[in-house]
């Protein structure tokens, strides 16, 4: 039919160019085109907190041009480039349409899949990303008092509770949404696992409070929790897990 079918292997360097050839021809007969003379807008594929340059991001182009120095909106954060770099880690000072590029300069990690939208004013796109920000929290809500694993396996086989709460954190955003699924997945008809707030980067004083205030434990994966966060979480009781391995998060969840 109309699916282009292709065998390759990357590894032994088999069919790839060909793989390449048959991409620009289907678009050429598609007529795949993006206007380079625009904004840029395009797709966050990924996320972190680099060490010296604060939150990065893995940016897909789709149309328009990207250059240092535009201001942008991405789902709940806002910036202005600072720096724009290739896959191959070449500093540019500017992407076009199609182009994969790693970009500083954001206000806080977005999330893997929001739009990236570059805009005209930064104070247009502070002013919606703080809308965006305060209705995800209003959503989220907040609850009553804190918990751990122990006490809420405790609860259980006293039939008192049957929701367990987490503030989940990772290293990168694709981190985090395996862990969400995953969570989700370790529920059952009984017992819900519910991801209060998720987020890219160490465990912070904001993390703890939100997690004292709903009632929930806070998992880390491949971060940890700052010194102001951990003694804070000794004052409110909260309860703070760090793991390296998935796996072993999930299974403690489980069990509880």
């Amino acid at each position: 039919g109309k699916t282009i079918i292709k065998n390759i292997s990357a590894k032994q360097s088999i069919g790839v160019g060909e793989l390449l050839e048959l991409l620009v021809l289907q678009a050429e007969m598609l007529e795949l085109k993006a206007n380079p003379n625009k904004r840029a807008r395009g797709t966050i594929i990924e996320s972190e907190i680099s060490r010296g340059q604060g939150p990065v991001a893995w940016v897909l182009v789709q149309s328009g041009t990207l250059r240092v120095g535009d201001v942008f909106l991405a789902g709940e954060t806002f910036g202005r480039v600072r720096s724009i770099h290739t896959a191959r880690g070449e500093n540019v000072q500017e992407a076009g349409p199609s182009t994969p590029v790693v970009v500083t300069g954001f206000s806080a990690p977005p999330g893997a899949g929001d739009a990236f939208i570059a805009v005209a004013e930064e104070r247009t796109a502070r002013a919606i990303a703080e809308k965006r920000s305060d209705y995800a929290r209003r959503k989220a809500g907040v609850g009553a008092r804190r918990i751990t694993l122990e006490d809420f396996h405790d609860q259980m086989l006293a039939g008192q509770k049957n929701i367990l709460n987490v503030v989940l954190k990772a290293d990168v955003q694709g981190s985090v949404d395996v862990f969400e699924s995953s969570l989700a997945k370790a529920g059952t008809s009984e017992v819900e696992v519910k991801v209060v707030h998720s987020g890219v980067g160490a465990i912070n004083e904001s993390d703890v409070m939100l997690a004292s205030a709903s009632n929930a434990v806070i998992i880390g994966f491949h971060v940890s929790a700052s010194p102001k966060a951990q003694k804070l979480a000794e004052q409110h009781g909260v309860d703070v897990r760090t793991y390296r391995i998935i796996y072993e998060a999930i299974q403690e969840v489980r069990l509880a």
